[in-house]
């Protein structure tokens, strides 16, 4: 399965939540909102160490962007998207086994949560890290 694929995969298990607007790949322009925009993580890909040669985990970061300019209802908003478990859970969402020839998501961790800049415009959001691994 290759890294587009794997990608896609991902974007349409963000697409799942509701009124979530999703770039697999980072816009042109400013993004509707609230967008989940997928970037390539660090390292992109990591290659296991097995006589198949085959196994690949990729590395994705979903910058997540509020709808809100104002903190504290940011923070309403994006504590829902944190939520391990829930119908607007970004956990729940990339972890369900729906369907795809991806092994596994996994939700690694979220950081930079607050004020962000994208493209020279300032947002409220989140970054989450995210693996995907595909057995070869």
């Amino acid at each position: 399965m290759s890294l587009v694929e794997v990608r896609n995969e991902l974007a349409n298990r963000l697409a799942a939540l509701d009124g979530l607007r999703v770039y697999p790949v980072p816009p042109e322009s400013a993004p509707e909102l609230p967008a989940a925009i997928i970037q390539p993580g660090q390292p992109l890909a990591e290659y296991a160490r097995t006589l198949s040669g085959g196994d690949v985990a990729y590395n994705f970061e979903v910058l997540l962007l509020t709808r809100s300019a104002d903190g504290e209802q940011a923070w309403e908003e994006l504590a829902g998207y944190l939520s391990p478990t829930g119908a607007g859970s970004v956990k729940a969402s990339v972890e369900s086994g729906a369907g795809g020839d991806v092994d596994w998501f996994r939700l690694v961790q979220a950081t930079d949560g607050g004020p962000v800049t994208y493209r020279k415009s300032g947002y409220w959001g989140v970054t989450f890290h995210v693996q995907a691994y595909v057995s070869g």
